[in-house]
């Protein structure tokens, strides 16, 4: 009786500890912190190729995309001083960006990227995620190259990658992990971390028009703050 009775009672748990424990909700209002240059947050220059060396070297901060309102892509927008409003689904996430009134999604479901990706770059990117413990991971790719990783002017082509890692580390922050793959900028992939912290109740995403107030584009003069720099490849490890 007593063997039948512990069966039973471990039948009846099984299906409860089969159970994965529910990811933890990342749905909110969160602030990100500004980093306007990611070598700053990085410690130094990315490990850039030739080309992309030179492309730093040379960059024109009058020809930010922003000045003439193109959309922003994933790191520029969470890294840029604007909050953004994330909901949480089972099969999506969303987050709506205040700057620029950007949207991305988030897919869930298992799907891959589409085969004609390449063909219809979006400024966020195609994203899809999945959960490795409490951990959100996410594979972006498809980023229109137009846009920058940052104020600074780091750039990035069509086969940039980004991989990251969302990970809740109390109630009112979540640690962002972003890994930048890039062979035509990058010789390796690099990565970077930040912060977002939960905003306070009532805190809410504001409009932004970027096309209401940009009336003085044609006066926008040249600036390369980089002309100066050096590049210095790096060393093959081992040497």
């Amino acid at each position: 009786m007593v063997a039948r009775i512990a069966v039973a009672l471990f039948l009846l748990a099984a299906p409860a500890a089969a159970q994965s424990p529910a990811p933890p909700d990342l749905s909110g209002f969160w602030i990100n912190q500004y980093t306007p240059d990611l070598s700053l947050a990085l410690g130094k220059q990315p490990p850039f190729t030739e080309f992309g060396a030179e492309r730093w070297r040379t960059v024109d901060t009058a020809k930010d995309p922003t000045s003439i309102c193109l959309p922003v892509g994933p790191s520029r927008g969470f890294t840029a001083p604007f909050p953004f409003l994330l909901v949480q689904h089972d099969k999506m996430i969303s987050i709506m960006f205040e700057y620029q009134s950007v949207w991305r999604a988030i897919y869930m479901d298992g799907r891959g990227h589409p085969d004609d990706l390449a063909d219809y770059p979006y400024f966020m990117g195609h994203s899809i995620g999945k959960w490795e413990g409490d951990t959100l991971v996410v594979d972006t790719q498809g980023i229109d190259e137009r846009s920058w990783l940052d104020t600074a002017g780091h750039e990035h082509s069509a086969q940039l990658k980004l991989t990251e890692r969302f990970k809740k580390t109390g109630p009112d922050t979540i640690q962002w992990t972003v890994t930048y793959e890039d062979p035509i900028y990058f010789t390796r992939p690099w990565s970077i971390e930040r912060t977002f912290t939960r905003g306070k109740p009532g805190d809410r995403v504001l409009p932004y028009t970027c096309n209401e107030n940009n009336k003085d584009v044609e006066h926008l003069r040249p600036f390369q703050p980089n002309l100066n720099y050096k590049h210095v490849p790096e060393k093959p490890k081992g040497h």
